[in-house]
């Protein structure tokens, strides 16, 4: 049967398929009023987004975020995509359904890029529903979701190998365009590491690959093309990583991370038998573990998939379109094992900027498109080998046994998994191979069975491995957040414990079938994931308006560490006093306020309020200098009044007034800035209890003035006597130079995608 002879099969049909199995697996989020909420999604895309939102409905750019770390850079640090198009959705009004649409649009996108890529290598049209289909529902794909900064980066991979592939067959500087602009998108999206690998693989690719009807052709040609398009993409993605380079510079990552950080969450060999047979995810959010001790949860892209791969490497191994994908699968295992391959630490020490990588289980992204692509080119070529080659069916019979042996091994050894429906699978391709082989069915017939298998097994095993709840998980205020929200502008909150690390505070216990429920209950995972909300923990807080002494980001500053080292080694009594000086009058216990019943009504913590707390920003008539090291110990010391002077790490002189008063008279925050309005009797220093960052700039009554590091770790500002309008703005460092070279790489792409193709007379 000719694909092309009929439209249905060659475009319609196939989009209705597609279409019909994402709509089954995501119906909760698209008709039943679920969304998405674990891991990074919850502590990360949620609030971050929220907040781009929010300020994009003022007209302006999200540079700072407020909320977090006492103020932090938002847009250096990538993952909250500012610049990143798709972000684009959150213009509409109704977030949740914008939130919605964006994890739907990478999911999407993803599927029919595969689809079309397939299609382009001229595979049929059931094969390429077989490889798209993989990707979607693919356990790696579906788990790097949950880590959403990775996956919407990583989904643009098939696009830019379709795209330079057609400008290496063709010539085309419009493909050479697009795939510059695919590839930005990625660093833009947050995951510079899947550029990195995405150019790696096209180029590797172009250059292994060759055809002598190629327009662009010979090693050196594709080596200048290779380096034209990674330059292309850095100038138009250099608005995101010029600043994100300058801000490097103020973290502890930037330098480097050591190899035991760079290789934590590496893959464990013994994870390899989750391909075969993954974990049991319908009760995965049941799990009792304590922590999440992963990167990505599940790496099971299905039984069918590993069936071809090993067919492939039985009959297959000398083709090198096939050889190549083989080999990419062995050189992701081969790096994602991290600390667990003894060779990996000679990358992280001799190879450039390799030790800024962190959680090997990032290079699955070679296996997973691997396997995706692999699926793609080498059905239609394994079932016309059967044709006249016996040979290749004993293989074939080979490659079905030894997944099958495999899938036996893992339940062996984890029989808490359920194996039987994978060998049903097995036996049910045997059964359909030899029919197959003996003329009794066709080509097309056989591998539609085949997507239906694959449909069952993946939809049956990985249903779970995208965590859904209901959208009140965001929408309904907890009890607290409707008690302390809107604070966000005055005080900050902390929670946890001020006790020594060894202690534990525990709430009492009315009955022995409580205890038996709180046990059960507090240690599951989607336990931890409603305490968090519930108790206002960051960052999900932040979207009730509540701002945080410290908090989670992906990139943190050097001051926020120091602050963290100085508040964890401390005693209790002095860990009170840091946080007074913090700003923070909010503290949220470990105690219960009202106990968690047994019907599943999650307790309530109580909240402690801080008298002596310092306002986020006041003004004092004088200024001692102190040496860097002995900064902190005299800020956070019992006798030092912070009301009356400010620390400063460097001498500006002040003319002191007997009696001095100042008094803040207005006070705003607008979105990558504060206004104040102040009054005093004489010089004296406003101090701003925000984190001091280069990029801030300050003008007092409409002249810039320096910005002072106040107290270590803050803003200070010196001030003339009489009334004051003093206005702090952030630019993030490099930003200016970033839109210029991303205007200029986007007026020279958009030229070439549009300029009349000549033609030849």
């Amino acid at each position: 049967m000719n694909d092309d002879s009929h439209p249905a099969l060659k475009f319609f049909l196939p989009s209705l398929v597609l279409l019909s199995i994402f709509v089954l697996y995501f119906f909760p989020v698209l008709f039943e009023g679920k969304t998405f909420f674990f891991r990074d999604v919850q502590h990360f895309a949620y609030p971050m987004k929220l907040y781009l939102a929010r300020v994009w409905a003022m007209g302006e750019w999200p540079f700072w975020y407020p909320n977090l770390l006492q103020g932090t850079p938002l847009m250096p640090l990538m993952h909250p995509g500012v610049f990143y198009p798709p972000s684009i959705l959150f213009l509409i009004e109704d977030f949740l359904f914008a939130f919605h649409a964006y994890f739907l649009f990478h999911h999407l996108l993803l599927m029919a890029s595969v689809y079309g890529l397939c299609r382009y290598w001229g595979e049929s049209v059931q094969a390429s529903l077989c490889a798209s289909v993989t990707s979607l529902l693919g356990g790696y794909f579906l788990s790097l979701a949950s880590v959403y900064n990775h996956f919407q980066s990583a989904v643009w991979f098939p696009l830019i190998l379709m795209m330079w592939q057609k400008y290496m067959a063709g010539g085309s500087l419009k493909y050479f365009c697009w795939a510059a602009v695919f590839i930005s998108f990625q660093v833009l999206g947050g995951g510079p590491e899947n550029a990195i690998f995405s150019v790696l693989l096209i180029y590797s690719h172009s250059v292994y690959l060759y055809e002598g009807n190629e327009k662009i052709h010979g090693f050196v040609k594709k080596s200048l093309a290779i380096l034209a398009l990674v330059v292309m993409a850095l100038a138009l993605s250099a608005v995101q990583w010029i600043p994100t380079f300058s801000f490097l510079k103020e973290i502890a990552r930037g330098s480097g991370l050591n190899y035991a950080t760079s290789t934590h969450w590496s893959l464990n060999p013994s994870t390899l038998l989750d391909l075969f047979l993954p974990e049991n995810y319908m009760r995965f959010m049941e799990s009792t573990q304590k922590e999440m001790n992963y990167f990505i949860h599940s790496f099971y892209m299905g039984v069918v998939p590993l069936f071809v791969f090993f067919s492939c490497l039985l009959v297959f191994r000398k083709d090198r379109s096939i050889r190549f994908w083989l080999v990419v699968f062995g050189l992701g295992v081969f790096f994602a094992l991290g600390k667990f391959n003894p060779f990996y630490s000679f990358f992280h020490e001799w190879i450039p900027i390799f030790d800024m990588f962190r959680y090997p289980q990032k290079f699955f992204f070679l296996c997973a498109f691997a396997l995706v692509f692999l699926l793609g080119l080498a059905l239609d070529r394994l079932l016309n080998s059967l044709k006249d080659n016996k040979n290749n069916f004993n293989k074939l019979l080979l490659a079905l046994l030894i997944t099958g042996v495999g899938v036996v091994a893992t339940y062996g050894v984890n029989s808490n998994r359920s194996g039987f429906e994978s060998l049903m699978i097995l036996f049910l391709i045997t059964i359909t191979l030899f029919a197959f082989y003996c003329r009794k069915i066709s080509q097309p017939k056989f591998l539609y069975f085949l997507l239906l298998l694959m449909v069952m097994d993946l939809m049956g095993k990985n249903s779970m491995v995208v965590p859904m709840i209901d959208k009140q998980f965001y929408t309904q205020a907890p009890v607290l957040a409707e008690r302390l929200g809107g604070t966000a502008d005055s005080y900050r909150i902390y929670n946890g414990m001020l006790l020594d690390r060894e202690s534990k505070v525990k709430a009492p216990i009315q009955s022995k079938s409580h205890k038996k429920t709180k046990q059960s209950n507090r240690s599951n995972i989607l336990a931890v994931q409603l305490a968090s909300r519930d108790q206002i923990y960051p960052n999900l807080g932040a979207i009730h308006d509540l701002a945080y002494v410290d908090g989670s980001a992906t990139m943190k500053m050097n001051a926020s560490y120091r602050w963290y080292k100085s508040f964890i080694f401390s005693k209790i009594q002095k860990k009170k006093i840091i946080l007074e000086r913090s700003n923070v009058k909010y503290w949220v216990t470990e105690e219960y306020e009202q106990l968690p019943f047994e019907t599943g009504q999650r307790g309530i913590k109580k909240v402690k309020v801080f008298e002596d707390v310092l306002p986020r920003a006041f003004i004092v008539g004088d200024s001692i200098m102190l040496p860097k090291e002995k900064l902190l110990d005299f800020y956070y010391d019992s006798n030092f009044n912070p009301l009356k002077q400010v620390l400063l790490e460097e001498s500006v002189p002040v003319e002191k007034t007997e009696n001095f008063s100042g008094q803040i008279e207005n006070f705003k925050y607008v979105p990558n800035g504060v206004s104040i309005s102040t009054r005093q009797n004489g010089e004296g220093f406003l101090v701003l209890l925000d984190t001091y960052f280069p990029g801030w700039k300050v003008m007092v009554d409409g002249k810039e003035q320096p910005i002072h590091r106040a107290n270590s770790f803050y803003r200070g500002v010196k001030l003339s006597p009489g009334n004051h309008k003093i206005e702090f703005s952030y630019v993030p460092i490099g930003l200016r130079t970033g839109v210029f070279v991303s205007s200029f790489a986007l007026f020279i792409i958009l030229f070439l995608i549009f300029k009349p193709e000549r033609t030849r007379a």
